[in-house]
């Protein structure tokens, strides 16, 4: 009792206060937020006068959703069960606002292939694929496609087709790639000269200055009269067949390949090729193998001009010799130079700086392990870093240097080309099947030095190397639909390659 009178008087009269707050107001408002509203009911009632069925109104916060609820037969309760389906809101200034339909329907995707290394090399290549289709009307979707395939990788002929579906079909072309196809089309090719010869003559570029070189394939096949025990840097006995390759001086671009008998290796081979390709007025880089005054006669008399270099120990060292201040750059290195005529023909001395520095050391360092005597190391030292070019061209020293130089870019097609007819030496089972397969790897090698082209046209070679290229453009995908909707998937990284390259592929592709 004396507890109850001690209670302040202040907390007696709040309590009734508390009291109808908690078991009144709270309830009431409560049930108005679950609650239908009126204007609600009403519109609800108008919509079932108008014959809408199964129409049910649910209160969450406040809020008016819309269902209709349905019953279906559940087998498990083996009753009627509840089913509805929501269809949009109900709110009292705007009446009924359906749902929102999903912006994407759920598509299945068919197909993932790549794209972006297919269009680039189709883009280099420019109107090749025309010319072939007008010079192998029977076999230029073969041609092509095995051609855009060597570009990006050696691809063995049993796995031509698996690649092939790897790649979208740009050219909506369906070439037979299986093993016993591609056989047949090489034999087809190969034996038809007078198609290659309208090929190269169409893409022959206008420049008068032509690389010329050897290049040697083995092979073991016995049916291959092409095939003899010739010479190779490596002094293999092994069967070969030689491959002349002539491209052009300023970019290495090939205009023509040709098979030739492994054990031919003078001049004649030379004048044969460029007869038939019908060119008058072309410069020859060949060499130190044709550096012989028998090679150097004939091709006088043939009206070819010629650049060969010479053996170190050749004694054309004592007519020429370097200026002292006679020198230029090329790629940041000193080059000094001398030029003399010497039996009717010019002498070209050339001494890089910066290569004699390196073989004078290795010289020395052989010396200091007693490989060599100091005898050697002195005679040495009259040719470290130096070369002689012998050529019926009288021209400023620095352009016989640099049109040399040029030289690199066959070697390195070269090395493509021999790694590509290493992975179906098997195939080339006679001579006809090795001109087919040689004209296919030259079709490669020209969309590659189309490529290169196109990467120092841009001023980018220094950055980009064509496999850094290729990687980067292999990483875009044509993704399909089952609808038949196609959509790009193309790193920001590529799209600005693309576009420092000047190609601009994507921005036509985006959908």
């Amino acid at each position: 009792m004396m507890l109850i009178f001690d209670v302040p008087l202040n907390v007696w009269l709040f309590a009734p206060v508390l009291y109808i707050f908690i078991y009144t107001i709270i309830p009431i408002w409560i049930t108005m937020g679950f609650t239908v509203e009126p204007w609600a009911k009403e519109w609800l009632e108008e919509q079932r006068r108008n014959g809408a069925k199964c129409l049910e109104i649910k209160v969450s916060n406040g809020n008016h959703y819309v269902y209709r609820s349905t019953s279906r037969y559940d087998k498990e309760s083996k009753g009627a069960k509840k089913v509805s389906e929501y269809l949009g809101s109900l709110d009292r200034d705007n009446g009924f606002v359906p749902k929102e339909k999903d912006a994407k329907k759920r598509t299945r995707i068919t197909t993932v292939r790549e794209t972006g290394t297919v269009r680039l090399l189709d883009r280099c290549a420019g109107d090749l694929f025309d010319i072939l289709k007008n010079c192998f009307p029977d076999n230029y979707d073969q041609l092509y496609a095995m051609a855009l395939m060597r570009c990006m990788k050696e691809t063995p002929m049993k796995r031509a087709s698996s690649y092939w579906e790897r790649f979208e079909n740009i050219k909506e072309i369906r070439p037979a790639t299986s093993p016993k196809s591609l056989s047949q089309m090489l034999t087809d090719v190969g034996s038809d000269r007078n198609a290659q010869n309208r090929v190269f003559s169409r893409i022959d570029m206008e420049c008068k200055e032509l690389v010329f070189d050897l290049s040697e394939f083995f092979s073991a096949s016995e049916n291959m009269s092409f095939a003899e025990t010739g010479y190779n840097p490596d002094h293999d006995d092994c069967p070969q067949i030689n491959v002349a390759m002539v491209v052009t001086k300023d970019s290495g671009i090939p205009v023509m390949m040709r098979p030739l008998p492994g054990s031919v290796r003078d001049v004649r081979t030379v004048c044969a090729t460029i007869k038939e390709m019908d060119r008058d007025d072309i410069t020859l880089i060949m060499d130190r193998g044709f550096c012989a005054n028998y090679n150097m006669d004939v091709l006088d008399a043939s009206g070819l001009k010629f650049l060969i270099p010479v053996k170190r120990n050749n004694g054309l060292y004592d007519n020429v010799s370097v200026g002292e201040y006679d020198f230029f750059e090329y790629h940041e290195r000193l080059i000094r130079y001398g030029k003399t005529q010497h039996e009717g023909r010019w002498l070209y001395r050339f001494k890089d700086e910066s290569m004699a520095t390196g073989e004078e050391r290795a010289v020395f360092m052989k010396y200091k392990a007693g490989k060599i005597l100091i005898e050697d190391v002195e005679k040495k030292k009259l040719t470290m870093g130096q070369m002689i070019i012998v050529s019926n061209v009288d021209a400023d020293p620095e352009e016989i240097y640099t049109m040399y130089k040029r030289r690199d870019a066959v070697e390195k097609r070269f090395r493509t080309f021999k790694g590509t007819l290493d992975a179906d030496s098997s195939y080339l089972r006679d001579d006809i099947s090795a001109y087919g397969h040689i004209f296919v790897s030259f079709l490669s090698m020209y969309i590659l030095a189309k490529l290169e082209d196109a990467i120092r046209k841009a001023g980018l070679l220094s950055r980009y190397s064509v496999e850094d290229v290729l990687t980067e453009y292999s990483k875009s995908y044509a993704v399909t639909a089952d609808s038949g909707v196609i959509d790009y998937e193309i790193p920001n990284r590529l799209k600005i390659m693309d576009k420092k390259l000047g190609f601009n592929i994507f921005p036509i592709l985006r959908s």
